[in-house]
């Protein structure tokens, strides 16, 4: 297997999975603000753990999935 066929693989399987967790993210986002139990948790603590642990996926998605497009979109050439 040539290296830039195991980028490619690596690409695709980064944007997949990036993809996965963002979409993941957003859903634990709309479910955390739908949630009684996080009203009231945000009412006593001013802060939703539920909400910030959906943004840190939200973000850990996006950013594995930019480094997978990257690395599936822009190979190098070879020099033969």
């Amino acid at each position: 297997m040539k290296r830039s066929d195991v980028r490619l693989l690596a690409g695709i399987i980064l944007l997949v999975a990036g993809a996965v967790v963002l979409v993941y993210g957003i859903t634990q986002y709309n479910n955390a603000h739908a949630s009684l139990g996080n009203a009231l948790g945000k009412l006593f603590t001013g802060k939703s753990q539920q909400e910030n642990t959906a943004i840190v996926e939200m973000v850990a998605g996006g950013a594995a999935a930019v480094v997978g497009l990257v690395l599936a979109v822009f190979r190098r050439k070879s020099k033969r």
